[in-house]
């Protein structure tokens, strides 16, 4: 299942939003099972299949030593603040309040296909999730040239 795409969407009053339907239809041979957690690097949510959010937390897991004090930290906070939801059956979802002001959400918001997640913006004016156009130019450049070809 790959999500792609950025589509537009609002919340109601009481924060349900749609999970737009091109993003269902790619979940449709999953359990139904999704994951809201706010994201650990930008001030949006992200949307992981249940399957996806446990292969993370595996992962995690096989890289961390319980008995370290600084790395159950890490599992702790990373574990802490998940939500486990399934999409009513219209296709809605709640967005708790704690997650509506992490996210700077007020009724706008954004839904960005990642790959095997989904990221949540708030409408935000002058903040964008993107870089400018020349430096995303100059860093796939860089990403995709086989290191043979660099100078």
């Amino acid at each position: 299942m790959r999500f792609t795409g950025t589509i537009e969407a609002k919340t109601d009053a009481k924060g349900r939003v749609f999970l737009p339907s091109a993003f269902r239809k790619a979940l449709a041979d999953t359990d139904g099972r999704l994951v809201l957690k706010p994201d650990v690097f930008e001030p949006c949510l992200v949307v992981y299949p249940f399957a996806v959010w446990e292969a993370e937390v595996t992962t995690l897991r096989s890289r961390l030593n319980r008995w370290n004090a600084h790395e159950a930290m890490v599992l702790r906070q990373f574990m802490a603040d998940v939500e486990v939801f399934e999409l009513d059956a219209n296709g809605r979802f709640l967005i708790p309040r704690r997650y509506l002001h992490a996210a700077a959400i007020d009724h706008a918001v954004t839904f960005i296909g990642l790959d095997d997640r989904i990221e949540i913006w708030g409408g935000r004016q002058g903040e964008t999730p993107f870089m400018p156009r020349d430096a995303f130019g100059a860093a796939l450049e860089q990403l995709m040239t086989p290191p043979s070809e660099t100078p």
